[in-house]
């Protein structure tokens, strides 16, 4: 089985960010790694996914790197 993965351009992501209602709540320090509990910044963001009616954020660490393609392969996302 092949994964699917959807990439966004450095430039696109203050976009996304905003259309996910996630920018503000990041440059205020509200959103945490879901793997390491890490608090989000701009510059430590890794990957953002859906889960359970959800956005799950990830940061840049390699045990959280490592944990999100554990978890990957675990749901078969």
């Amino acid at each position: 089985m092949k994964a699917k993965l959807n990439a966004v351009h450095d430039d696109d992501l203050i976009a996304l960010l905003k259309s996910l209602n996630l920018l503000e709540k990041i440059k205020q320090g509200e959103i945490k790694c879901k793997f390491t509990k890490e608090i989000i910044t701009l510059d430590n963001l890794h990957s953002i996914f859906p889960e359970e009616g959800t956005i799950k954020v990830v940061c840049d660490s390699p045990e959280a790197i490592k944990s999100l393609s554990e978890h990957i392969n675990e749901k078969n996302l």
